[in-house]
């Protein structure tokens, strides 16, 4: 007599295996977006978990991408059985839907202005100690703001500082008295000005921003102007506690406008916190503002970290981001107006 022989297992075929793994691929995606949506919930607790906002956009994407592949799976089972659709496909649809809401602009789109508004023309721009003066004049000269904010700023830069003088006599840097790298300049006459600063701005041990106030004129009220230099976005306790020393030195209304390199984008929780509290809309910039620059790689940008905040007093009609101008960073060339 022979020994019993166990019947041979079916081998599983390639289009299953394929199929396994993509369900797990999909999975892992859906698992990547959610922890994105949620770590930065719980930045009060840890403030570095905010920095995963930093990828909410391809996470969400990738999210959505793999809750449809899911519930087309899904749906191919029901055409078999539409009892499988089940409590599983109708979740499927809900966390699309959450998705989709998650991918709407944290920033506001330029519109255009009433014909008679008031306007102005804003320049922004951290110039990483003006390596090329000579870009950044011409880019001014082309613009013709009222009002110029500059980061990194280093004074003897041939040609620019003579160009400023000459056209922006009104100067406020972040510091009361002394010198800062942080600058706004206009050729409007304030009736104040704010040194925001409280000690050394340039190793970040305080606020490196500066304000200007401006006088009410003709069917408007009075409005102020900030520009501002915080840390960088791996010291997120740091970036919040200089943000409430600009709510504590100056403060921000309806009437206020906020230059500055925030490094930080639209997501990340200490700039939401800081608008959401102060009444404020970020502007959309037609391209990332930063980094231009890898070693001696020219970039395109990755995120936008370079912002016009507004007082619901004022309305965007124009952001446009510069060139190379010899900084990591690019600057840009806003044009508001008022919407009493």
């Amino acid at each position: 007599m022979h020994a019993p022989v166990d019947s041979p297992t079916p081998r599983t075929s390639v289009g299953m295996r394929l199929r396994i793994w993509l369900v797990r691929l999909a999975v892992l995606g859906l698992a990547i977006a959610g922890l994105v949506l949620l770590l930065p919930r719980l930045a009060g607790h840890w403030p570095y978990l905010g920095l995963a906002a930093l990828i909410h956009v391809p996470a969400m994407w990738l999210g959505l991408a793999s809750t449809l592949g899911l519930l087309a799976r899904r749906v191919r089972r029901a055409q078999l059985s539409p009892s499988r659709f089940g409590l599983t496909g109708v979740g499927l649809v809900g966390i699309a839907l959450m998705l989709i809401v998650a991918l709407q602009p944290a920033t506001r789109v330029p519109a255009l202005c009433p014909p008679n508004a008031p306007r102005l023309t804003l320049a922004w721009l951290n110039a990483l100690h003006v390596r090329r003066p000579d870009l950044i004049r011409r880019w001014l000269q082309r613009a013709r703001p009222d009002v110029i904010g500059l980061a990194e700023m280093r004074s003897g830069a041939a040609g620019l500082d003579a160009y400023l003088a000459r056209n922006y006599p009104f100067v406020q840097n972040c510091q009361r008295k002394g010198e800062c790298s942080t600058r706004l300049y206009t050729h409007i006459p304030p009736t104040g000005k704010l040194g925001l600063a409280r000690g050394d701005a340039e190793q970040r041990r305080t606020l490196s921003g500066a304000g200007l106030v401006f006088p009410a004129s003709p069917g408007t009220r009075a409005w102020s102007i900030a520009a501002v230099h915080l840390s960088r976005p791996t010291s997120p306790e740091a970036q919040a506690r200089e943000l409430r020393e600009f709510d504590a030195r100056m403060g921000a209304d309806a009437d206020t406008l906020i230059l500055g390199d925030f490094n930080l984008s639209p997501r990340l929780p200490v700039l939401r916190d800081f608008v959401a509290r102060n009444g404020l809309a970020i502007t959309r910039a037609d391209q990332p503002t930063w980094p231009l620059e890898l070693g001696e790689r020219r970039l395109e940008g990755l995120w936008q970290i370079d912002h016009l905040l507004t007082g619901r007093h004022w309305q965007v009609e124009s952001f446009k981001t510069s060139p190379w101008l010899g900084s990591d960073h690019r600057g840009f060339i806003a044009r508001v107006c008022r919407v009493n």
